[in-house]
């Protein structure tokens, strides 16, 4: 069986999500030490985070929930007024179209052979 068990891990963290992103954290911070350290771990940085919630060196504590509803509206007024200032230099620009034989045309239908 592997070691820690999902049961111990479960006892510290209630959420199996939580527990995956709280440990790939871990993992992903013990690997960016490892490398400006550069002291080689033992072992994989996935089993040294998840050794660390099992014996209650980490715990997760909320912290402040991101503004999203601010972020949303914000990103909603941005591409709506990017497709304001499209559809303007759409409207300002000539359709020209290219034939097979390479002649542009200006009335936007390509000309005829």
């Amino acid at each position: 069986m592997l070691k820690p068990s999902m049961q111990d891990l479960m006892k510290r963290v209630n959420n199996r999500y939580l527990l995956v992103n709280l440990a790939a954290q871990r993992a992903r911070d013990l690997s960016a030490e490892e490398e400006k350290s550069e002291i080689r771990l033992e072992e994989k940085p996935i089993k040294v985070a998840l050794d660390e919630i099992s014996m209650d060196k980490i715990e997760y504590r909320p912290g402040p929930k991101p503004e999203t509803e601010d972020l949303l509206a914000a990103a909603a007024e941005d591409t709506a007024a990017d497709a304001g200032e499209n559809a303007e230099a759409a409207e300002e620009e000539e359709l020209v179209s290219i034939g097979e034989d390479g002649t542009a045309s200006d009335d936007g239908e390509p000309e005829a052979l």
